[in-house]
């Protein structure tokens, strides 16, 4: 029977979303970025595995997934093992499929708790059980949301765990392609093809580069909100430190406190 465990988003307990993500891809050897890829469900169902081995099918989950069904029927899954485990919590299914950072957010929290109370300890090989599927946005199987465009049907773009397009000759690393090199080759080869073909090769000329700058976006997107959760992290050990020593006043170390704040306050 599983310890059923109340959550409050008041208390000053919860973690934050960068210690919350260091602890799921410690536990799972995962690799997400963000709190929002939790939306797969296939997290929640391998973790429910460590605590109770066999209260689902971890062969039936979609670990490589960015499809809203396969979300569903993961967290599905998932809340059957709560129903059956006799636990309270209802599973926000529809909001947690939608990717909405809020929503995974708070429900991580509650499940963090349910977790420590529910854990015993036991070794587990979280890779070896879903036969090394990579779990989180940048994988194999996975795209991320500006790579999605491409996808489509005859788009010729890439497919989820396809090959990445290879760079033409004329092409920088990853920089700005050389445009002059390639447009003589072009116009070399313009009177051997017809007007049907030049607009192809020029079409998925295009295609490339627009995948080679979407790629350059998600990645600037990443280390800028990498930069964000660094800042946030720092920024409330700096605030409990203060309340701390705020709080304390008649401590014995009233010199040390006092070098402590000057470091903080000061404007240099």
């Amino acid at each position: 029977m599983a310890v059923n465990v109340h959550f409050t988003g008041q208390t000053t307990e919860n973690l934050s979303r960068i210690e919350l993500l260091a602890w799921v891809n410690r536990t799972l050897l995962a690799e997400f970025k963000k709190v929002e890829e939790l939306c797969t469900g296939a997290a929640y169902c391998q973790l429910m595995d460590i605590l109770f081995p066999g209260c689902l099918q971890l062969k039936r989950v979609k670990f490589c997934t960015n499809v809203e069904h396969d979300f569903l029927n993961n967290l599905r899954m998932f809340q059957n093992a709560l129903v059956h485990l006799k636990v309270s919590k209802a599973v926000p299914i529809e909001r947690l499929a939608k990717g909405r950072f809020q929503d995974n957010f708070e429900f991580l929290q509650w499940f963090k708790k349910f977790f420590d109370a529910n854990y015993d300890g036991k070794e587990y090989d979280p890779k070896g059980a879903r036969n090394n599927a990579p779990m989180g946005y940048g994988t194999p199987s996975t795209l991320r949301p500006s790579q999605r465009m491409n996808t489509g049907p005859g788009s010729g773009g890439t497919v989820p765990g396809g090959p990445r397009p290879l760079k033409r000759a004329g092409d920088t690393n990853g920089s700005t392609p050389r445009l002059h090199l390639a447009d003589k080759i072009d116009g070399a080869a313009e009177g051997d093809r017809s007007d049907g073909e030049l607009r192809a090769a020029r079409g998925e000329k295009q295609l490339d580069r627009i995948s080679s700058l979407s790629d350059q976006i998600d990645d600037l997107a990443m280390k800028i909100q990498d930069v964000e959760m660094s800042r946030e992290y720092y920024y409330n050990k700096l605030v409990l430190i203060e309340n701390f020593i705020n709080e304390n006043p008649e401590d014995t170390h009233d010199a040390f406190c006092e070098k402590v704040k000057a470091i903080m306050y000061a404007t240099e």
